[in-house]
Order: C-alpha cells, then structure tokens, then sequence
C-alpha cells in the first residue's frame, strides 16, 4: 500500500512540475526582453493557441505575456487549482466529479466571450482574467484524478512487467 502513495505523491508532483514549466514559458518573454534576450520564439510557440492581443495581455516590465489574459488566467488558475487540490480531495481518490462542476464555469467562459458577438456590451480585461481562472481551477479537479490514474496504472504496469 506504501508503493501506492508514493506513486501517487510522484504523480502529482511532476504534474505540478510541469505546469509550473508551463507557466514559465508564457510568462518568461518579458523577462527576456527585459534583459535584452529576443523572446521570438516562446512567442512564436503560443501563437497558434492564443491570438496574443497587446491590448488584452498582462504585461511586465511593459512587454506582454506569450499569451492573452484570458489563456494565462486559465494556466495560472490551473496551477493554483493543482496546488490546492490536495486540500480538498485525497490523491487516492482517482473518481473524477460531476462534470457539472467544469460546466458551469465553461459556460461563463463562453458567456462573456459571447458578450462581444451577442450583446452592446463587451467583455472586459477583468472579465476575461476572472472567468479564465475559473475555469482553470475547476480543470484542475478533472487532470489531476485522471493524471494519478495513469500514473499509478503505468508504475503498476511496469512493476508487475518487471517480476516476470
């Protein structure tokens, strides 16, 4: 049963790993262009996911982020959904939630993207930052159990292939 946790603890931990590698690459072209290093190519690898919009990017230092609020909300809000998951749900438990619990914060996501299209009001930077994280968030209690799983079902794979 120890093998069990600790595969779980390892699990999670290259998740929060790679996330945070992830968030890295997004957020690290200001700092490059800070001190004089040519960010083009992290900004070059996010532009098929993200429209990359000056006017809707966090910035640093005056440079923007490799990607938009609303896609850095998400990967930032993912993260921060990583971290907190274990105080709030065993590793062990490997049972995904209600899918209502993704739903409700993807509708809001596209409830204000649709703001633009639909309605005289538009969709703000605040806006776009809140209903991202959400969503992030609420993901993290989806990838997690699912990343555990097949982590764990991989080790035990490997482990039972190398008795034989």
């Amino acid at each position: 049963m120890k093998f069990f946790r600790r595969a779980e603890v390892a699990s999670y931990s290259t998740l929060l790993g790679l996330v945070f590698l992830f968030d890295l690459l997004f957020t690290l072209p200001p700092f490059l262009t800070h001190t004089g290093f040519n960010p083009d190519l992290l900004y070059r690898f996010f532009q098929p996911v993200c429209h990359q919009m000056d006017s809707r990017s966090f910035h640093i230092f005056g440079y923007k982020l490799a990607v938009c609020s609303r896609c850095a909300s998400i990967y930032y809000g993912l993260t921060l959904g990583i971290i907190m998951y274990p105080l709030f749900r065993p590793l062990e438990k490997i049972e995904v939630p209600s899918f209502m619990y993704l739903s409700i914060p993807l509708l809001f996501l596209a409830a204000d993207f649709a703001l633009n299209f639909v309605t005289p009001i538009h969709n703000t930077f605040a806006s776009r930052a809140v209903t991202g994280g959400l969503l992030g968030v609420s993901t993290s209690f989806f990838i997690v159990p699912i990343w555990v799983a097949l982590l764990k079902e991989f080790k035990t794979r490997k482990l039972l292939q190398h008795e034989k």
